[in-house]
């Protein structure tokens, strides 16, 4: 079965992959922006203790470093314990992906359970058992609203999306087509 991460809806989110706003000559067209796993930016986090793979970050020529996007999605492997990076004024989503899950400031999270936290608050984090991969979205509360859905579809499902919002799906395992575009898995 195939098991999409919906991250959805975020609004306003001006110029985004995937799902897309529609511009008023589009009214009425999905636009679909596939990113491969390949086109992936791999990069240090901001506090230089592993690396991240940022799917995409909006808006386009934001960074980590000013602290001026709306909103970024990434994944990373998660080795050992420890303190993740603050991002002030961003609040943060993460989703253990692979592994057994981690604990946050004392409160665990099994896999695919999502975690909701500030990126003002320092956050300590220790692994379950080994390794974990993660899903993170950190955005701006101020321009825009996120919340993550797991699915787990063991057959084909159409979903009905609201053209105004966006929306981002990230392929974990399985197959997934969407209006004739082949998403492999680690695709968003």
């Amino acid at each position: 079965p195939a098991r999409p991460v919906l991250a959805a809806p975020c609004e306003p989110l001006p110029e985004m992959v995937s799902l897309a706003p529609l511009s008023p000559s589009r009214r009425g067209a999905i636009v679909i922006t596939l990113i491969k796993e390949s086109d992936q930016l791999k990069m240090p986090w901001k506090n230089r203790q592993g690396t991240t793979a940022q799917i995409l970050i909006s808006p386009p020529g934001s960074t980590l470093d000013k602290l001026d996007f709306d909103y970024r999605l990434s994944s990373a492997p998660i080795k050992e314990a420890d303190v993740f990076s603050r991002f002030p004024g961003y609040q943060r989503i993460l989703l253990p992906v692979s592994g057994a899950g981690f604990v946050l400031n004392g409160h665990p999270y099994a896999t695919l359970e999502a975690a909701h936290f500030s990126g003002d608050d320092e956050t300590h984090c220790a692994l379950l058992k080994k390794e974990v991969t993660d899903l993170g979205l950190i955005y701006d509360p101020a321009r825009i609203s996120a919340n993550v859905r797991v699915l787990n579809l063991p057959f084909p499902l159409t979903l009905t999306l609201e053209a105004d919002k966006t929306y981002l799906c990230h392929l974990l395992s399985g197959q997934l087509t969407v209006q004739d575009h082949t998403v492999a898995v680690n695709d968003t």
